[in-house]
């Protein structure tokens, strides 16, 4: 350990996480399932007709609780392309709008089609012959966080506009706990006997009361497009330049909401330096000066929302049929992250927390 550093429980909750992720891939049935996706489909069918390229080169790249991405190349070229079983295609409206905003700026993917049917949707946009972050690691994005930074700038500076969506933004993200709303009456039924349901139910209400009261006192004086989800998998690296994807969580907001939101999903907060490094290099591009607004502000905002998500993530995933192995060990890192960010504001309900994604924690 660094002289001077100190060892909190979050660190020690982070430390006992496995360091290897499974290795993300594709069964034959799920192959198969999508490549009759690209058979049944005019547009697909009409613009990849040599099917077996599409079979020698289809990996699966990344996944949520909405939809997997698959990555293919087709004469020399690489692709991504998000499925969603069902028709629920207006998950990817807010990516294609941010797509064709960007568009021509040689800042994130071109967007190609988007389609819908009774039994699935699709998202098609380019891959750029690129590497993600995730796939290089976080170091490679700290060695290059200069370039990161630019790249967010140059979005920031290029979608500049009057018009503000915090409202829509902020009730986007509280409406994850609108369990009663979105659940069939038997799931909620189910879910209001689980342990620490009803008693987070007060804890998402004193969330949704602190942020709520914060929101008013923000003045946004200026808005841009926001990703407000970049993480690793967001990243796209080629030929010493970066380009951003996966906008399906944009928004037209306060750029800090950005830099705040990047704070903890890339674990700048975690790196001082690393954190001042990225920031120079944004305000040295970007409209945005650093004594325009308050950073700390913007940040304290965001680990309430993320609070807020984890917990309804944690309920949501009860109800839902685990469909990623993965899933449990996400919640626990990311509260292993946010822990000690919420500890002071929420501490009457931190044991009742632990326990809920951390069962061993006493044993630490």
């Amino acid at each position: 350990m660094e002289e001077g550093s100190q060892l909190n429980i979050s660190q020690l909750l982070v430390n006992r996480v496995a360091s290897e992720t499974k290795r993300l891939t594709m069964s034959a049935i799920e192959k198969e399932y999508i490549l009759s996706i690209f058979q049944e489909d005019f547009y697909l069918n009409e613009k990849f007709p040599e099917i077996e390229q599409i079979t020698n080169s289809i990996k699966l790249l990344d996944n949520n609780f909405f939809y997997d991405i698959y990555k293919f190349s087709y004469d020399n070229l690489s692709y991504a392309i998000k499925i969603e079983e069902g028709s629920e295609s207006f998950i990817f409206k807010n990516e294609r709008d941010a797509l064709e905003s960007l568009k021509g700026l040689n800042l994130s993917p071109l967007f190609f089609n988007t389609s819908s049917t009774e039994n699935y949707s699709y998202f098609l946009s380019s891959y750029e012959n690129s590497m993600s972050s995730k796939e290089l690691g976080l170091s490679h994005l700290y060695e290059n966080i200069d370039v990161f930074a630019s790249t967010l700038a140059k979005i920031h500076n290029a979608t500049k506009q009057e018009d503000n969506q915090m409202e829509y933004f902020v009730d986007s993200i509280l409406s994850f706990g609108s369990f009663e709303e979105v659940m069939n009456p038997e799931s909620y039924e189910s879910l209001m006997e689980t342990k620490y349901f009803k008693k987070c139910l007060f804890l998402l209400d004193d969330i949704k009361e602190s942020i709520n009261i914060q929101k008013t006192q923000l003045v946004e004086v200026c808005s841009c497009l926001c990703h407000t989800d970049i993480h690793l998998s967001s990243i796209l690296n080629r030929e010493g330049k970066m380009k951003i994807c996966n906008f399906y969580q944009s928004f037209v907001i306060h750029p800090a909401w950005d830099l705040a939101f990047i704070s903890y999903k890339l674990e700048l907060d975690q790196h001082p330096i690393m954190e001042k490094k990225f920031l120079e290099a944004y305000h040295a591009e970007s409209f945005l000066k650093e004594d325009e607004y308050s950073y700390i502000y913007f940040k304290q905002m965001v680990y309430k929302i993320m609070l807020y998500k984890l917990v309804c993530s944690y309920f949501h995933a009860v109800c839902l049929e685990e469909r990623r192995s993965g899933a449990a060990i996400m919640l626990f890192q990311n509260y292993a992250l946010i822990r000690d960010s919420v500890l002071d504001e929420f501490s009457e309900s931190m044991d009742m927390l632990d326990e809920m994604f951390c069962p061993n924690i006493k044993d630490l």
